[in-house]
């Protein structure tokens, strides 16, 4: 993960995908009005279990086999993590879009949320945008299959 700039960026997409989920079914719950008891969180978790598992299958398998000969023979085309990706920011644009009246934190203005609750997720931000960018640039990053040093046979 911290040699090669593609796996780094598969897993810190997912990890961030799974905090947008988190935060997604809280508050929708919230600026819904769904009730707790309700089954819609539920199903919700029961749908994203089976659906979120091949996603996250795709991206396993697209970091593993990134860099080694198997990946001509097995083409990762990532339909699920593009899916997935446009069903949480549709999540996302609806909790924007009944935010207001809902009386929490999410409803209040960026500038009077206290600095520790944004100042970590910023300082992740930017240390994953760093990284990455240290780790594509670096010599070699680009290169799709490493060649291996060959011993040259002269007596």
């Amino acid at each position: 993960m911290w040699t090669c700039h593609r796996k780094f960026g598969v897993i810190s997409y997912t990890f961030i995908l799974l905090y947008i989920f988190f935060l997604n079914g809280f508050f929708l719950n919230n600026n819904l009005l769904i009730p707790p008891l309700h089954p819609f969180p539920v199903l919700r978790l029961l749908l994203w279990f089976g659906f979120g598992s091949i996603a996250f299958r795709e991206g396993f398998e697209d970091s593993r086999t990134w860099g080694t000969k198997e990946r001509e023979h097995y083409l990762v085309q990532g339909r699920y993590r593009w899916l997935a990706t446009a069903i949480l920011l549709t999540e996302s644009i609806l909790c924007y879009k009944y935010r207001e009246g809902t009386g929490h934190i999410n409803a209040a203005a960026v500038w009077e949320t206290p600095w520790w609750n944004w100042g970590p997720w910023v300082a992740s931000i930017v240390f994953i945008i760093v990284n990455w960018t240290r780790l594509r640039f670096m010599e070699g990053a680009t290169t799709k299959y490493p060649m291996k040093k060959v011993k040259s046979k002269r007596a």
